[in-house]
């Protein structure tokens, strides 16, 4: 039976670009906590991101998967972290700072943006995206320096500009990775670090089994995690790697699909304690 489900959030649990997840996934959440089975993001965001996408309802996000699973929840509480290594950083930065387009960014703890490259007219409605709480455009000898575990990049223009970036990066830069996981950002990860192993974190604490998680995804960040639990669900807009490496398929981000699949498994619990079996949820049944 299912007892913890982690999700994507951009273009998974909401679509990308909304202020906020919907009711019907607030109340989806709360269906599977009260039967008992912990629910939290996996996300490339932070905890100080995630608030105003659940309009403050802490019980949503206090457990969960952060930052491509540099950061792991449990409670409200950070128990592991993983800090990006600062040498590669600059070297990135460096790189992307002479990219027209492109800006750098690193955050600290309390989401704030420090970046260089593009000034903030240049980056138009990106900027908005990605500074949530602010953000300060430094020249590249003035980067200040603090632990960075979350970074990222906006590359504006054709998406293509940001998938070969990545390749350039990726050579210079040998320990970290920078999936392209929605149009014109790049992530920043160290290189064979993941989601999945943010999960392994988080399933270890609460000592579940493989098949009591319940994956869902859209993107590359994703792909660790959907290759490795066998409750792995892509959307339906999700891209052809994620497809291919789901086990199951959901509706759209935009249609409610994990919301959907998220009510059946709440439903399917219930029905397990009523009959004395376990009930698949609807959707692995089909």
């Amino acid at each position: 039976m299912i007892k913890l489900i982690l999700s994507d959030m951009d273009n998974t649990l909401v679509p990308f670009g909304a202020p906020a997840t919907s009711r019907r996934t607030v109340d989806a959440i709360h269906a599977c906590q009260e039967q008992g089975i912990d629910f939290g993001p996996a996300s490339g965001r932070d905890r100080g991101e995630l608030s105003s996408f659940f309009n403050q309802d802490a019980s949503c996000y206090n457990t969960g998967v952060l930052v491509n699973g540099q950061k792991v929840y449990y409670l409200g509480e950070v128990v592991y972290e993983k800090t990006l290594p600062m040498d590669e950083l600059r070297r990135a930065e460096s790189i992307a700072a002479r990219v027209e387009g492109c800006a750098f960014i690193t955050y600290r703890d309390d989401n704030f943006g420090d970046w260089v490259g593009a000034t903030r007219e240049e980056l138009g409605p990106m900027f908005e995206r990605v500074f949530l709480c602010g953000g300060e455009r430094h020249e590249l000898d003035a980067m200040p320096d603090y632990p960075v575990v979350k970074a990222g990049m906006v590359v504006m223009g054709d998406n293509e500009r940001a998938v070969e970036l990545s390749r350039v990066l990726s050579d210079a830069c040998p320990s970290l990775a920078f999936p392209n996981t929605v149009v014109n950002w790049l992530d920043v990860s160290p290189k064979g670090w993941g989601k999945a192993d943010g999960v392994a974190i988080l399933q270890k604490i609460l000592g579940l089994a493989d098949e009591e998680v319940c994956v869902f995804g859209d993107a590359d960040n994703d792909l660790d995690m959907l290759r490795r639990y066998p409750n792995s669900c892509a959307v339906a807009n999700a891209n052809e790697a994620a497809t291919r490496a789901a086990r199951w398929h959901v509706g759209a981000s935009a249609d409610d699909g994990v919301a959907r699949a998220m009510e059946q498994i709440a439903a399917a619990a219930r029905e397990s304690r009523e009959l004395g079996r376990e009930v698949a949820p609807a959707f692995m049944r089909a």
